[in-house]
């Protein structure tokens, strides 16, 4: 059914339980992943942690960058853990829902799989979350996961 999926992952918690679901859709149709992660500029303090320790989101660019392929990079390991072996990880740059948006237009993804609330900022829970504009503009499927 699927030729290529695009995980969207955050450091969240809702994004490790996206990244499985990911690569069991990928092993059934032995599919291509995307593992990207488009860092964040909060505006307020927040931290970030997933098997890398904390890490604050008042970082530089370069520095939230540098967390956002390690988050990328763990993932990719995790993905390679569960058996899939075409997975490829990107770091984008750009307001997160339309540079994954775009990344997946870019590598023409069957589906977009994402937690449907990770670490977004405050002002997503009022003008809607990331997960949410995504699957209301996407043009692929999207899978949500809680």
């Amino acid at each position: 059914m699927y030729k290529s999926l695009l995980v969207a992952v955050d450091g969240s918690t809702q994004s490790e339980k996206a990244l499985i679901l990911a690569c069991h859709l990928a092993l059934y149709d032995d599919a291509e992943v995307h593992i990207v992660h488009a860092p964040e500029v909060l505006q307020h303090p927040a931290m970030m942690t997933w098997g890398i320790g904390s890490v604050s989101m008042e970082d530089s660019r370069e520095e939230l960058e540098a967390t956002g392929s390690k988050v990328v990079e763990r993932a990719v390991l995790a993905a390679q853990e569960l058996g899939v072996t075409k997975v490829h990880g990107h770091v984008v740059r750009g307001e997160p829902t339309r540079a994954i948006i775009r990344q997946s237009e870019e590598l023409g993804v069957d589906v977009i799989v994402m937690g449907c609330r990770g670490l977004g900022n405050l002002s997503g829970l009022v003008m809607g979350s990331v997960s949410h504009k995504i699957t209301h503009s996407a043009k692929c499927g999207v899978i949500t996961v809680r």
